[in-house]
């Protein structure tokens, strides 16, 4: 293995972009959980009807918990593209897999979310609602096409980070990206299954949990990772 300042100076942006859309990612991702906290009475109310959830739709609480959502996609997928840049040769095949798996998420993600903002709202606003249950998270909760859509989004991200897990070794830091990436890859996973298969109340509640504070951890370890790489001289061959 050779070491070489044309590798440092390669990696430094990776590093660099990394650490803050690592960093971005976790602060979204809390954003998402805080305002999403007083949201679930309206998301798992018994369905009343479509003229009755219109009538009680309030923007601004759906649009807080929808908007960090629909940021958290780019940052992930620019956080996984970094780290493909970042990753010596020897490793590139599980960077390139986690990326692919991140470019499948990021898309379905923002199309989701971009909907919900525009799309969804404006017609609930305004009262056209013809045709528009299916598309509500709070019709039928959880069989309805956003849930769907996200379930198979998160599942594409579950597998792009434990993907991503082989690629850190060595320091006490890279082994705790690398478990809290296979610790969010193999939570995440529990959510489409979930769809399939009913599982019990309590595991559900359990895997929310560990994906609330999985999916801030490993961005946040990966910043720090990020951060101190970027001064240092980087194995690329």
């Amino acid at each position: 293995m050779i070491v070489t300042k044309q590798g440092q100076d390669r990696n430094k942006p990776a590093a660099t972009i990394g650490f803050w859309a690592a960093l971005l990612a976790a602060v979204l991702n809390l954003w998402f959980v805080v305002a999403f906290i007083p949201y679930l009475p309206i998301l798992n109310a018994p369905w009343q009807g479509l003229a009755a959830y219109a009538a009680s739709f309030q923007p601004l609480p759906f649009l807080a918990w929808v908007v960090p959502c629909f940021f958290l996609a780019p940052m992930i997928l620019t956080m996984m593209t970094c780290l493909q840049a970042w990753t010596g040769e020897e490793k590139q095949t599980w960077s390139l897999l986690a990326l692919v798996f991140a470019v499948v998420y990021a898309t379905l993600m923002s199309a989701l979310y971009y909907m919900q903002m525009t799309v969804v709202r404006q017609n609930l606003v305004n009262g056209t609602t013809e045709g528009l249950s299916l598309w509500l998270f709070g019709y039928h909760n959880p069989y309805n096409l956003p849930q769907a859509l996200e379930a198979v989004g998160y599942g594409f991200l579950s597998v792009s980070f434990l993907f991503a897990a082989p690629i850190f070794e060595g320091g006490k830091l890279q082994q705790w990206v690398r478990w809290t990436f296979v610790g969010f890859g193999l939570s995440g996973l529990v959510y489409p299954i979930s769809l399939l298969f009913p599982l019990p109340p309590v595991l559900i509640l359990f895997d929310i949990g560990a994906l609330t504070l999985l999916l801030t951890l490993a961005p946040v370890l990966l910043a720090l990772l990020f951060q101190r790489s970027k001064d240092r001289v980087v194995a690329v061959v």
